[in-house]
């Protein structure tokens, strides 16, 4: 897709969420014109789920009433992106 010279549009989208991924898998939040708001790695995101809550240094917080930290993790990252899309929609 990155070198479909035919779809220049779906070429340069390509492009922007290349320079953010990270092996093996990236988690993005995307505008329609394909900058990326936020983006997290799998294996950072499974690092960051499987401590603990009271450990120092968790960069995530558990609360939120969901008892998966997985779940909540996730549903965190999801409206972190959404407020930064917010921001990008205001201007």
């Amino acid at each position: 897709m990155q070198a479909d010279e035919q779809n220049t549009a779906l070429s340069q989208k390509a492009k922007l969420h290349l320079e953010k991924y990270n092996f093996p898998v990236e988690m993005m939040v995307a505008l329609p014109n394909g900058t990326i708001v936020h983006h997290i790695n799998a294996n950072f995101f499974l690092d960051q789920t499987a401590m603990k809550p009271e450990e120092e240094g968790a960069t995530f917080s558990f609360s939120g009433g969901f008892e998966d930290p997985s779940t909540s993790t996730y549903i965190s990252f999801l409206k972190e992106g959404l407020e930064r899309a917010n921001e990008y929609l205001a201007q």
